[in-house]
């Protein structure tokens, strides 16, 4: 946190009742709302949950070394402590007062799929003093936990906005203000609570809803491959036509485009994913070691949003060497007897999910392809349809290149892609298990020299579970 802030200070941004027999005005480093991670000198926040209370863990806190605690309870306790009438509220509100005092760029980044990991790449080609948030701190706590991060070297603020509902993104704009935004791309992820495509794309334009009608912000990266986002921007900035609003297009398909993916590829044995990119400044030819085609997409879209605060081209050339696949997104894990795992195991939707597999399509393994594939979540009454969907992908696949492949399914709905392989092609080895325990006990059995591993699952499905077993 920035220097100046102190446990009074806190107390008034969290507007909470200060107890405390030592004084108030020592400095915060830090907020923890964990006891199991909390350092010696943090201040330990008391989040209340559906399944767990924070409050019950104040001693913890004390033990662990905490100065002092923000809660909910009137329990006594041996070191300073803020009195709150709701947790998450003081946390975000001590997120807005951060938010309010920090005076460098601030970037939003939301979208079906690939936001977390553009919004890393955003965060390295931004360069050092880049504050960004960690892994998916994507919704109002994450966020302004995000917020806490910020120090008084802090120079740019990378965002990224998550969403369930409508007015999620709207919210979190409002609190944390933006000034540049992206929409990575408007799929299918959660359609089943939005009710179709079009809800997805009324909720995500909420970004671009905020950044029109906001005077402080400037500039937005714009995809110009996904129809769907283009007519987002479209419609929220219709009557827009500020000078110093900038926008930078990023695009695989239109040579026209501010950044233009002109080509990649993956190497068929490491996959790792070689890219040539086309700019104004020049051209950038690099390779990373990163699964998957569509990670290109974000590269771009990562390149786009940067130069909206003009980072000179050799800069974003030298930093692209330090961008590595952020944790179970596109990790590329060498095992012995030339094994290669390529871990997706953080989450999966319709979009990704095939794109993924599309990518995957383009390797040589020496051995044959392991498919470890869970259940996509909140597909609502879709499910069943887009799993199938998904099954006849591979089916076709399978029927027309004759690749040599075995395949394991995880939870609910993901039987239908085992049932559509089973279908159509009855001699390939397929097994549905119904929980990640199962798949960890058959999944290495299955693993042999030359073989390439593939793991994808929704969150909730546990499939980085499976990664410490191989």
């Amino acid at each position: 946190m920035y220097s100046s802030i102190t446990f009074e200070k806190l107390a008034q941004w969290a507007g909470g009742e200060v107890f405390s027999k030592t004084g108030v005005h020592f400095p915060v480093s830090n907020i923890s709302t964990d006891t199991r991670t909390l350092k010696r000198g943090d201040v330990y926040l008391a989040l209340r949950g559906e399944s767990f209370d924070g409050n019950q863990f104040l001693k913890a806190a004390v033990d662990a070394g905490a100065i002092g605690v923000i809660c909910e309870t009137a329990e006594e306790i041996s070191i300073p402590k803020i009195k709150v009438e709701d947790s998450l509220k003081a946390l975000i509100a001590i997120g807005e007062s951060a938010r309010s005092i920090f005076r460098g760029p601030v970037f939003g980044i939301t979208g079906s799929a690939g936001k977390s990991s553009t919004k890393d790449m955003v965060a390295v080609l931004l360069g050092e003093n880049t504050v960004s948030s960690p892994a998916s701190f994507n919704n109002l706590m994450g966020v302004s936990r995000t917020l806490c991060l910020v120090e008084d070297d802090t120079k740019n603020l990378v965002l990224e906005m998550g969403m369930n509902n409508f007015g999620e993104i709207a919210e979190l704009c409002k609190r944390f203000r933006p000034q540049f935004g992206m929409i990575t791309n408007i799929g299918d992820a959660h359609i089943g609570k939005l009710g179709g495509q079009e809800g997805i794309y009324r909720a995500k334009k909420e970004m671009f809803d905020f950044l029109a009608a906001d005077s402080d912000s400037l500039g937005v990266a714009l995809n110009g491959d996904d129809n769907w986002v283009i007519e987002a921007y479209k419609s929220a900035f219709r009557h827009q036509d500020r000078l110093n609003f900038k926008l930078k297009t990023y695009s695989r398909k239109n040579s026209s485009a501010d950044i233009f993916l002109e080509s990649s590829f993956m190497d068929p044995q490491t996959g790792f994913l070689n890219l040539k990119i086309k700019t104004a400044e020049g051209n950038i030819v690099t390779a990373l070691p990163i699964f998957g085609e569509h990670q290109a997409e974000n590269i771009i879209a990562a390149i786009a949003m940067v130069k909206l605060v003009d980072v000179p081209l050799r800069d974003i050339e030298k930093r692209l060497k330090n961008i590595k696949p952020a944790k179970h997104r596109g990790e590329i894990i060498q095992l012995s007897g030339e094994k290669i795992v390529i871990d997706e195991s953080y989450n999966s939707n319709p979009k990704a999910l095939l794109s993924s597999l599309e990518s995957l399509k383009k390797l040589s393994p020496r051995g044959r392809y392991v498919l470890v594939l869970g259940e996509m979540r909140e597909l609502g009454n879709f499910s069943k349809q887009l799993h199938e969907d998904v099954g006849s992908f591979l089916a076709d696949w399978i029927g027309k290149e004759r690749p040599r492949v075995s395949i394991v399914t995880v939870r609910g709905d993901s039987s239908r892609i085992s049932d559509q392989i089973k279908k159509f092609h009855p001699s390939v080895p397929v097994k549905h298990v119904e929980t990640t325990e199962q798949a960890k006990q058959i999944v290495p059995s299955l693993i042999h020299s030359g073989d390439i591993v593939f793991i994808k699952g929704s969150r909730s499905v546990g499939l980085d579970q499976l990664l410490s077993t191989l």
